[in-house]
This record gives structure tokens, C-alpha cells and sequence, in this order.
């Protein structure tokens, strides 16, 4: 472990984090709203502009993690993402006609889709070989989200949705762009011994290189643990993304809540991460392993879609949002460091990019079905429906066998 890595370069990848979530807090909280009250779209065409877009980038996203396991060019796919993202969504803003959405809406989130994966590879990577807590890092993501909810209610409210969404998004994904040249290249890859690897098998070994290197993809879907964990994430963590689409839509247009109410929601709900994520490591996983922390995830997010279903106000609307650091720091921070213990080294980035282009194909068929059924029987439908997927993924992760691994130290 090569503990001379310079500490600037930590604070980069927590300001890439804080500065890339401001911007996305703002699209994934206010784009349905958006496309709803300016736009004038019907929950349908909200269901399919969300999903057709997201599904472009299950085409792209496994590409960009094989180019990067073979290259090693983690930073550089990251820095043309982010500037694709800037382009599109400049041109996204412009569009008022449903087809042009799509069309700018696929460009946008073929760009879009890689950015986390990408900076989640190199931080992993990163904190592997420099001992630094990857929780500690990834957590300023929850205070960019918060930083950015804070600044969007106050715009909002001051100056108006339709004149803060994009410029608000683009300024600070410029912003994470510039950041991005200064973030450090991966360093050597760590030997590490896959799922039921042994002595004849690690990679300290020849025959564990020709393995890790022979047949990532076939190998990575014959593991057992990785494919529970890319099943678990559709049924929590990708529920809860697509869920923020319509969690804004049911406050604004059910609720009867002000427009800038929507940040305040994903503070609430943010806030606490900051703390979870900060004791993950050190505390939290090496006491209660990674099929606890799954449970808790799962059984929050049941919870709270249980509460969205029933509660009549606003008020209680945010009581119950204080459940959702619980699901999404999890995803953030959790799943990620499971695969990071499950998968060969050497596929590490293959691995991300196929969790997340899974993870993306989950959005975009719960976008779609979540926008029919929106139109025809209301957000508290779509909460129920939340509610059993999340209770399926309790019952998985209680039932299945030998899914914990050791936690990284």
C-alpha cells in the first residue's frame, strides 16, 4: 500500500464528487417537475423521455469500462463525459418539441451515464492503494447534493424554475470539468483474490492473471455475489433514483407544495448520509457486515414507501423523507466496496461499468412503467409498487447464502 500519495489528491476527488452532485441534485430532483409544469408533457411522455434516454446508455457504459480496464484511461473517459454532458444539456434546455427531448435526452445521458462509474473506478482504485477511507471521500458527494439543494430552493424560489434548471446544472458541471484535469491517474493495480479464489488461483499466481485477464464478462456473470448485488441495487437503490421523479411530481402537483419545497425534501433526506457514510468503515461494516447493512437499506426503503403511500401532508411528507439516507447511502457507499471485494482486480472497472449500466436499464424500465402508472392511478400507486420491490430485496438479502464477504479494512 503506498501511503505517499500527496493528501490534494483526496480533497480532488471530494471536490469532483461535491461539485457533480450539486449539478445532478438539481436535474434529478427538478427535470419531471420541469417537464410537467413548462413543458406541459403528460406522465406518460415524462415516463418514456426519462426511460429512452437511460436505456442509450446501457449501450456505451459497459464500452467505457472495458476501454478503461484496458487502457487505463479512467480520468480521461470522465473529463469527455463531463464535457458531453455540458454540451447536451445546453442543447437539452432548448428543446420544447417532445422528439427533439428524446433525441438531446439520449445524448445527454449517453454522457451522463459513465460519470460516476468512472469516478467511483478511480476513487476505488485510489483508496485501495493509498489506505484513505473511500467513505470519507465519498460523503462530500451527500454535501454537494445538500450544497446544491440549498442554493436550487433559493434560486427557485427567487428567480423561478424554468430560469435556474439548466444554467444552474451546467455552471457547476463546468466547474467539476475544470476539477477533473487535476485528479490523479490509477495507480498499479493491487492483487486481489476473486470470489472463492485459493492459493492456485490469486492473482499473485499465473494462472489467476490468465483468468483475470481471459473472459472478464463471462466471469463476472458467474458470480454469484456480484449478480446479487446488481439484482439488490435495481430493487433499492435504482427504485429510489427513479422514485425522486415522482416523490417532486407528488409534492408539487398532489400536495399542493411550493416548487423550491422539492429541495428541502432531498436535504432532509440527504443530510444524515454525511454521517452514515463518515462512520461506514470504520464502524459501521466491520460490526455489522454487508447483509446487515442490506437489510437496513431494504427495510428503509420499504418503510418510507410505506409512509409516502399514507401520509395526507406535506409535513409528514418530510418526516418520513428522513429514512431515505438510509437506501441511498448504502448504494453510494456500500455496493460498490461489496464489488470492490468480489470481482478480480483486473476487472474492476468492467465490473463497475456493468453494475451501472444494469443499474441505469432498471431506471429506465421503472421510468417507464412508473409513468403509465402515474397517468392512470397516481404517485401513491407508484409508492405501493416501490414498497413491495424494496420488501422482495429485504426477503433476498435475508434468505440468500453466503453473501457476506470481509469487510476492506
Amino acid at each position: 500500500m503506498n501511503q505517499n500519495w500527496p493528501r490534494t489528491y483526496s480533497n480532488r476527488f471530494r471536490l469532483y464528487y461535491l461539485l457533480t452532485l450539486a449539478a445532478l441534485c438539481c436535474y434529478d430532483s427538478y427535470v419531471s417537475v420541469y417537464l410537467e409544469q413548462y413543458l406541459h408533457l403528460s406522465g406518460f411522455q415524462i415516463g418514456c423521455f426519462l426511460s429512452v434516454s437511460m436505456v442509450a446508455g446501457l449501450v456505451v457504459m459497459p464500452l467505457y469500462g472495458t476501454i478503461g480496464d484496458r487502457t487505463g484511461k479512467y480520468r480521461q473517459i470522465l473529463m469527455l463525459c463531463t464535457a458531453g454532458t455540458i454540451l447536451f444539456s445546453f442543447l437539452l434546455s432548448m428543446q420544447t418539441g417532445f422528439i427533439l427531448l428524446i433525441v438531446m435526452g439520449i445524448g445527454f445521458e449517453l454522457n451522463r451515464c459513465s460519470i460516476l462509474a468512472m469516478a467511483d473506478t478511480q476513487t476505488i482504485c485510489y483508496c485501495t492503494d493509498s489506505g484513505s477511507p473511500y467513505g470519507s471521500i465519498r460523503c462530500f458527494g451527500c454535501i454537494g447534493w445538500i450544497t446544491g439543494s440549498a442554493l436550487c430552493a433559493f434560486l427557485v424560489r427567487r428567480f423561478g424554475l424554468d430560469h435556474v434548471f439548466f444554467r444552474f446544472f451546467m455552471a457547476a458541471m463546468a466547474c467539476s470539468l475544470v476539477n477533473s484535469f487535476f485528479l490523479p491517474k490509477p495507480a498499479a493495480k493491487l492483487s486481489n483474490v476473486p470470489e472463492g479464489g485459493t492459493a492456485e488461483t490469486a492473482p499473485g499466481s499465473s494462472s489467476g492473471r490468465t483468468e483475470a485477464r481471459s473472459g472478464d464478462i463471462a466471469s463476472l456473470l458467474k458470480n454469484g455475489r456480484f449478480l446479487f448485488i446488481i439484482l439488490f441495487a435495481l430493487m433499492t437503490g435504482a427504485l429510489a433514483e427513479v422514485v425522486t421523479a415522482y416523490v417532486s411530481l407528488h409534492m408539487v402537483s398532489s400536495l399542493g407544495a411550493a416548487e423550491y419545497l422539492v429541495s428541502i425534501y432531498s436535504i432532509i433526506g440527504s443530510a444524515p448520509e454525511i454521517l452514515f457514510l463518515l462512520l461506514l468503515n470504520k464502524y459501521l461494516l466491520p460490526k455489522l457486515g454487508f447483509r446487515r447493512l442490506f437489510l437496513v437499506s431494504a427495510a428503509a426503503m420499504s418503510l418510507r414507501m410505506f409512509l409516502f403511500a399514507v401520509v395526507p401532508n406535506v409535513p409528514l411528507f418530510f418526516a418520513a423523507s428522513c429514512l431515505t439516507f438510509l437506501t441511498t447511502a448504502c448504494t453510494t457507499g456500500l455496493n460498490v466496496q461489496y464489488i470492490r471485494q468480489v470481482v478480480p482486480e483486473t476487472s474492476i472497472g468492467s465490473a463497475a461499468s456493468i453494475y451501472n449500466a444494469v443499474f441505469m436499464g432498471g431506471r429506465a424500465l421503472f421510468s417507464l412503467l412508473f409513468g403509465g402508472i402515474y397517468e392512470m392511478a397516481g404517485s401513491r400507486t407508484v409508492f405501493w409498487l416501490c414498497f413491495a420491490f424494496a420488501a422482495a430485496a429485504f426477503l433476498l438479502a435475508l434468505f440468500i447464502r453466503k453473501l457476506d464477504v470481509t469487510p476492506p479494512a
